[in-house]
């Protein structure tokens, strides 16, 4: 506190301004949030929440709420509760759209769970780039979207990498940590893995460093640079590669970050949410692609950069741009609960030079059908289905912590 004195009036204690309280639902992903925590530095306090507990957030003064996936039942409802007391909320995207992930992940909608930001449940939604927050808006976000960039890729955008030679020779394969959600999709990405293989073996000049996820290695009798890397950034392998190969991963943004040549491996021909300038969707693709992707011609290195552009905000650091976000939303929250109005976001916060206006989400039983639980439309049926979901689930809850309780006792009654 600072003590000012006035003339005629004595001396005045004026409040320094507190630091604002973040309250931050995750278990681990801290990667996307600690730029930011440094960017704000001694402005806030960012405490981690692994118990997602509702009634802490209404119960303890907090600025902001901030997660990394909305989805989780736990973070809905600690979202629900800071809407409740007027505290804003904000979710950072945490990688990329890919087509698999959200119409055939069993995670969300397709297998009975909620869409994946369809709608958002926070107030907000950090977007990494204009090409996410268009899709997005056009499933009824338009005025929760802010474009900021990746803060977790800052690192990597900020640091200097030697141009790749040409023509090159080192080429990295890799997969996404999770390149399949069922073994039909499985059977699939093995099949273009193992062509890629067989290719690759045919050509000696080529150097392979394959950094693939766990248990790819094995099948494929290839060396995995995964395991020697286990802790260190991808950046690192970058920097010795002069091209790459992935499946749909965030990985494509950070290869196109660093100037390397990106090819998307995918069998399933899916939508792509984001472009690239070469794909490999069937074997007869190899010989085409793989040449040319380790000499590549200007005209597609030109379409590459507008096609990073396009998916990841890139134009100075992104960590900065969340920071003022979250100032901004925390600001605007402490304003509207000092007047007693509810809570009010203007769109488009960060002035991003482009409008998302978007539109209504579609019915989640024409983007999911066959899922009984999106075929009913009657709110009342669906409330009350819910009600007793949850009583169910704290019932769970109470027996399994009763459980793990007699576990702790009889241990230590055995000693």
């Amino acid at each position: 506190m600072d003590l000012n004195a006035e003339a005629g009036d004595g001396p005045k204690i004026v409040a320094s301004p507190r630091p604002l309280l973040v309250r931050c639902l995750l278990r681990d992903q801290r990667a996307h949030v600690e730029p930011v925590e440094r960017q704000l530095g001694d402005a806030a306090e960012f405490v981690y929440d692994e118990a997602w507990d509702p009634e802490t957030v209404a119960r303890e003064r907090v600025d902001l709420i901030l997660c990394v996936n909305d989805y989780p039942y736990d973070v809905a409802r600690c979202l629900d509760a800071a809407r409740a007391e007027g505290i804003p909320s904000l979710v950072l995207q945490d990688g990329i759209l890919e087509w698999r992930c959200q119409y055939a992940n069993p995670l969300f909608g397709a297998g009975g769970g909620a869409p994946q930001h369809q709608p958002v449940l926070a107030d907000k939604i950090a977007c990494i780039g204009p090409s996410s927050a268009r899709h997005m808006a056009s499933w009824g976000n338009g005025t929760r979207i802010e474009v900021t960039g990746m803060p977790k890729l800052d690192a990597i955008a900020g640091t200097s990498h030697s141009a790749p030679r040409r023509p090159g020779r080192r080429l990295l394969v890799m997969t996404a940590k999770k390149p399949w959600y069922d073994e039909a999709q499985r059977a699939v990405i093995d099949r273009s893995l193992v062509d890629l293989r067989s290719f690759l073996e045919s050509r000696p000049d080529i150097e392979v460093v394959w950094r693939v996820t766990r248990g790819l290695s094995e099948k494929l009798g290839v060396s995995n640079r995964l395991k020697d890397l286990e802790t260190a950034e991808l950046s690192t392998v970058l920097a010795e590669v002069d091209a790459v190969v992935t499946t749909p991963s965030t990985a494509i943004l950070e290869a196109m970050l660093v100037g390397r040549p990106v090819a998307v491996l995918d069998y399933h021909n899916s939508p792509r949410f984001v472009q690239t300038a070469w794909t490999i969707s069937s074997p007869h693709h190899l010989g085409e692609v793989l040449p040319e992707l380790l000499d590549p011609p200007e005209s597609k290195m030109l379409f590459q950069r507008a096609c990073l552009s396009d998916n990841l905000w890139c134009e100075g650091a992104a960590a900065p741009r969340v920071a003022r976000l979250i100032e901004e939303m925390a600001r605007r929250g402490a304003e509207c609960r000092e007047r007693g109005d509810s809570l009010r976001l203007p769109a488009n916060m960060l002035r991003f030079p482009e409008a998302f206006g978007g539109g209504a989400l579609p019915p989640l039983q024409s983007l999911y059908p066959g899922v009984p639980v999106f075929s009913t439309s009657d709110p009342e049926s669906l409330q009350v289905r819910l009600a007793r979901l949850e009583k169910d689930l704290q019932s769970l809850r109470r027996g399994d912590l009763a459980t793990r309780v007699g576990r702790g006792l009889r241990r230590l009654v055995s000693k």
